[in-house]
C-alpha cells in the first residue's frame, strides 16, 4: 500500500509541475532562510559555552552615577585584588588590561622582525586558574609568575618562531621591556569576545606605561580601565558575592568612590548578547537582534507552510472527483488522510533537499550581513543537525495536515459532481487570513528596512561639525592602542614628531596636520572638571580630548569665541584650555565670550590649571546615538597617540606612498599603518547597516512567498468560480471584466493588510529609534510606499492567473455534469 500511495503521489506531482514547483520552492525558500537564521542564533548563544566551569565565572562590571549613570565592563585596577583577598566565595581572580603595541623578535644573522599586535593582554598569574585554556607547552601554574613574562597563542608562535622551540625565547614589546616566553596556549575558539595573542604578566603593565600612569593605576579607584573577572566556590550564589562588594569600596578610603560607584556581576555566559551598551566592553553581540532574528525566522517559515496549505487545498478541490471515487469503492478516511500526508510528507522532503542547497548557496551572504566566517559544515553541528531534522518533519506535518483532513471530508456525490460542501467553501475566510497576516508581516519587514536605511543615511550625512572626509588617521603607537593614558612621549620623540609633520606638509596635496589623543567621532575619556566658582566635590565631569597646536584648522572646526592655541605665547601647553559650546553652557556661563579668560582646572588637587581661552562651535566627538555632551580641549603632549592628515581627494595612492615614505624614515621601529577617518566612522554603525541588510533580504523573501500564497489562493477561487466565470462570459463579460472581479477581493485582502501592518510597523520602528540622539522622523510615504509596493506585486501575482481564467472557453467551463 505505501509502494501505491509512492506511486500516486509521484504521479500528481508530475501531472502538474506548476503546482509542485511553486508549492515546493516556497517552502524550500521558508526552510533555506529559517535554517540560516538558526545558524547564526545558535552561534550567537554559543559564546563563552566552551569554558570549564563556564557557569561559576563572572565579570565583575562597575557602574558611575556623577551626573548620570555610565555602567561599564571594566573597574578599576585596585579593585580586583582587593576582591580575591578579601570577598568570601570567590576561588579565583584575573585581571585583563588590553593595550596593542609593537613586537620585535632578533633573527641570527638576519634583521629583527617587527609587528604591531592589538591583541595584548596583561594578565594576573591566576589568568589559567579562571580560564583553563589548554596549554600545548608550558605549566600553567607557572605560565605568567615571573616579571616579564608571556604566554603567546599556537598561532603567534608559528607566525614569530616557525617550527622551532619558542619557550625561553625573548620578545621585546614596545621597545621597552624584554618578555620571555614561558607558555604556549591552544588559539581561543571564535566564539568568544576575548581575543589574547599575547598573555603578559600584569606587572610589566607598569614598566610599560609611565612612572606617572602607573602609579596613577596602582591607586586610583575611580579610573575604571581594567576587566576583572573571578571564579567563584561550587554553590556559592553570586548574590552573597554582591553583597559584599560596598565593604570592597569603602576600602578604597575614597568618598567619591563609596558614595557614586557600584559594583556588580554578570554572568560570563551572558556577556556576549547583554553588553552591548556598557563602556569598554568589546561584546558584538545584541540580544535583540538575536530574538528580532529568531522571530523572522519562524515567521517565514510559517508564511512558507501557509502558502503550502492554501496551495495544497486548492489543489486538493481538483481532485475531488477523485476522492469521491475511492470513497465510494470503499477507501476510509484514514487511508486518504495517509495518502496526502503522505504527499506533503514527501514535497516537504524534495523542499528540505533544495533548501539545503540554497542554504549552501546564501552562506556567502549570511557571512557577509552578519560579519561571521561560517563554512558549510557548521550546518552539521549536532544541536543544528537535530533541530533542522525536526525542523523537516515539523514542517511537512504542519503544511500536509490541514489539506490532508480537508481533502478527506469531501462528501462522495458532491465530490463525483466536482462540488464541495458549504462548509468547506467557507474554509475560504481562513486561508483569506493567512494571506492577510503573510502580507502584514513583509510590509513590517519593508518598512523596517526603509526606515533603517534613511536612519543610517542621515547619521552618515549629518553634519559633524569637523571634517572628516579625505583626512588620514596614522595610529602613533598602533592601530587599537589606548589613548586614555600618556602612551610616553618623551622630548626625542616629540622632536621626531614634530618633524615628521614638517616634511609631511612639503607635500603639495598635503592641506595639514595634527597629533591627537583620540579621534572625534569615537569618543572621548570622562575627566574631572573643577570650573570657576565650583569645588572638586562638585563632581563635574566633562569629556577629555589633548590635541596639537594645529589641531581646529585641519579638522574645521571653527571656534565661536576667544583664540585657537598658539606656539608664540609658549605656555598654551602648560595652563591654556578650550571649551565646547556645551561645557560653556554647562559651566554656567551666559554665552561663549563669556567663558574666555575664566580659570579652570581639569583634574582634582594636584591637576592642570589654567584659562579657558576660547570657545569652538559643537562637534561631535561621541558616536550619534548619544547627545552632545561639555567637552575640554588642552594640549597634553604624552596623551598623544595619532597622527591626523587632511589630504586632496586626487591622486590619493601617490599621497599615501609620500606619507608611508616620511613615516619610515621617521619612526623605523614601527609599521606603518593608515585608515581613513570618514570610514573609521561609517564603521561605527556596521552592526546597524547589517540589521538593514538582513532585513531588507528577508522582506523580499517573505514578500515573495507570499505572493506564492496570494497566487494559491486565486487558483482555489478560480476552481471554484468556474462555473460563474463561464456563465458571465456567455452573458457577454469581457476579460477584464473577469479580471477586474478577480482581482478585485484579493487586492482588498492587501489593503487590509497594510491598515494592520502600518501602526505595528510605525510602533516597533519608533522604538529603535529610541536608541539615538539625533534620529529622522518616520514619514507617512514610507507606509505609501511599502503599500503600494506590496499592491504592485500582488496585482501582478493576482493579473497572471485572472487573466488565465478569463480566457477559458466557456464550453468547458459549463461542461462539468
Amino acid at each position: 500500500m505505501l509502494r501505491n500511495y509512492l506511486n500516486i503521489a509521484v504521479r500528481n506531482l508530475r501531472k502538474d509541475r506548476t503546482y509542485s514547483v511553486i508549492n515546493i520552492t516556497g517552502l524550500a525558500v521558508g526552510m533555506a532562510a529559517c535554517l540560516l537564521i538558526a545558524l547564526y542564533v545558535q552561534n550567537e548563544l554559543s559564546y563563552d559555552r566552551f569554558w570549564a566551569n563556564g557557569e561559576r565565572i563572572y565579570r565583575i562590571n562597575q557602574t558611575n552615577h556623577f551626573e548620570e549613570e555610565r555602567e561599564a565592563a571594566t573597574v578599576s585596577v585596585p579593585a580586583g585584588p582587593t576582591i580575591a583577598r578579601t570577598v568570601t566565595g570567590v576561588e579565583a581572580m584575573t585581571r585583563l588590561f588590553q593595550r596593542s603595541g609593537s613586537m620585535r623578535i632578533a633573527q641570527a644573522g638576519q634583521s629583527p622582525k617587527l609587528f604591531q599586535e592589538q591583541h595584548v593582554v596583561f594578565a594576573d598569574s591566576s589568568f589559567f586558574d579562571v580560564f583553563p585554556l589548554p596549554l600545548r607547552q608550558g605549566n600553567p601554574k607557572l605560565a605568567l609568575t615571573a616579571p616579564a613574562s608571556v604566554a603567546i597563542s599556537e598561532t603567534v608562535a608559528r607566525t614569530y618562531f616557525g617550527n622551532g622551540n619558542p619557550i625561553g625565547r625573548i620578545i621585546r614589546h614596545e621597545n621597552k621591556v624584554d618578555l620571555t616566553v614561558t607558555a604556549v596556549y591552544a588559539d581561543i575558539p571564535t566564539t568568544t569576545d576575548f581575543k589574547a595573542d599575547f598573555l603578559i604578566h600584569f606587572a610589566t603593565l607598569f614598566a610599560v606605561e609611565t612612572e606617572g600612569s602607573a602609579d596613577f593605576l596602582r591607586k586610583d579607584w575611580l579610573y575604571n580601565t581594567a576587566q576583572a573577572f573571578i571564579r567563584l566556590a561550587p554553590g556559592f550564589p553570586a548574590s552573597r558575592v554582591e553583597a559584599q562588594f560596598p565593604g570592597v569600596l569603602r576600602r578604597s578610603n575614597d568618598e567619591r568612590v563609596i558614595k557614586h560607584v557600584r559594583l556588580s556581576l554578570q554572568p560570563l555566559h551572558a556577556i556576549h548578547l547583554y553588553s552591548a551598551d556598557l563602556s569598554g566592553s568589546s561584546s558584538t553581540g545584541n540580544i535583540r537582534y538575536v530574538s528580532l532574528l529568531s522571530v523572522i525566522a519562524g515567521i517565514t517559515l510559517l508564511i512558507a507552510c501557509f502558502n503550502f496549505i492554501n496551495l495544497a487545498t486548492a489543489y486538493s478541490l481538483r481532485r475531488a472527483k477523485e476522492v469521491g471515487l475511492r470513497k465510494t469503492l470503499g477507501a476510509v478516511r484514514s487511508q486518504l488522510v495517509g495518502q496526502f500526508l503522505g504527499e506533503a510528507m514527501l514535497m516537504s522532503s524534495l523542499a528540505f533537499g533544495l533548501a539545503s542547497v540554497l542554504a549552501v548557496v546564501l552562506l556567502p551572504y549570511l557571512n557577509q550581513f552578519t560579519g561571521q566566517s561560517f563554512v558549510i559544515t557548521d550546518f552539521l553541528r549536532p544541536g543544528l543537525l537535530s533541530l533542522w531534522i525536526g525542523l523537516f518533519v515539523l514542517t511537512g506535518l504542519l503544511a500536509g495536515t490541514y489539506p490532508a483532513f480537508f481533502a478527506s471530508k469531501f462528501r462522495p456525490v458532491l465530490a463525483l459532481k466536482g462540488q464541495t460542501s458549504e462548509r468547506q467553501q467557507r474554509g475560504s475566510r481562513f486561508r483569506q487570513v493567512l494571506v492577510v497576516a503573510q502580507f502584514s508581516v513583509s510590509l513590517i519587514l519593508i518598512v523596517a528596512a526603509v526606515v533603517i536605511f534613511q536612519q543610517l543615511t542621515y547619521l552618515r550625512n549629518k553634519p559633524l561639525g569637523f571634517q572628516k572626509e579625505q583626512v588620514v588617521t596614522i595610529p602613533l603607537f598602533g592601530s587599537g592602542a589606548s589613548g586614555n593614558l600618556p602612551q610616553g612621549i618623551d622630548g626625542p620623540l616629540r622632536m621626531r614628531m614634530n618633524t615628521f609633520e614638517e616634511a609631511v606638509v612639503q607635500s603639495t596635496r598635503v592641506k595639514g596636520i595634527t597629533a591627537l589623543s583620540g579621534l572625534p567621532g569615537s569618543g572621548y575619556v570622562r575627566s574631572l572638571v573643577v570650573p570657576e566658582g565650583k569645588t572638586e566635590q562638585s563632581n563635574v565631569f566633562a569629556a577629555w580630548v589633548s590635541v596639537d597646536y594645529d589641531f581646529l584648522q585641519t579638522l574645521g572646526i571653527p571656534l565661536v569665541a576667544g583664540r585657537n592655541f598658539s606656539k608664540q605665547t609658549g605656555t598654551d601647553h602648560l595652563a591654556a584650555f578650550i571649551l565646547n559650546e556645551s561645557a560653556a553652557k554647562s559651566f554656567g556661563y551666559a554665552n561663549a565670550a563669556s567663558a574666555v579668560g575664566r580659570p579652570i582646572q581639569r583634574g582634582g588637587e594636584g591637576g592642570k590649571k589654567g584659562l579657558i581661552i576660547g570657545v569652538v562651535k559643537d562637534f561631535h566627538f561621541d558616536p550619534l546615538e548619544q547627545p552632545l555632551e561639555p567637552l575640554i580641549i588642552d594640549i597634553d603632549v604624552p596623551r598623544f597617540t595619532v597622527f591626523a592628515v587632511n589630504v586632496l581627494p586626487d591622486r590619493m595612492p601617490e599621497t599615501i606612498a609620500h606619507l608611508r615614505k616620511q613615516w619610515e624614515s621617521f619612526f623605523p621601529e614601527r609599521p606603518f599603518e593608515y585608515a581613513f577617518l570618514d570610514e573609521t566612522l561609517d564603521n561605527l554603525y556596521r552592526t546597524q547597516e547589517q540589521q538593514g541588510q538582513l532585513l531588507g533580504l528577508f522582506a523580499g523573501l517573505a514578500i515573495f512567498i507570499s505572493c506564492l500564497g496570494l497566487f494559491g489562493l486565486v487558483a482555489y477561487s478560480t476552481v471554484q468560480r468556474t462555473k460563474e466565470i463561464g456563465v458571465r462570459k456567455v452573458l457577454g463579460a469581457s476579460v477584464a471584466s473577469i479580471v477586474t472581479l478577480l482581482s478585485t477581493d484579493f487586492l482588498k485582502l492587501v489593503v487590509i493588510a497594510i491598515l494592520i501592518a502600518s501602526p505595528v510597523a510605525w510602533y516597533f520602528m519608533n522604538q529603535w529609534l529610541q536608541d539615538f540622539a539625533y534620529k529622522i522622523g518616520i514619514q507617512w510615504w514610507v507606509f505609501a510606499l511599502a503599500g503600494l509596493l506590496a499592491i504592485g506585486i500582488a496585482l501582478l501575482t493576482v493579473s497572471f492567473q485572472s487573466v488565465k481564467a478569463a480566457l477559458m472557453n466557456p464550453v468547458k467551463s459549463l461542461r462539468t455534469d
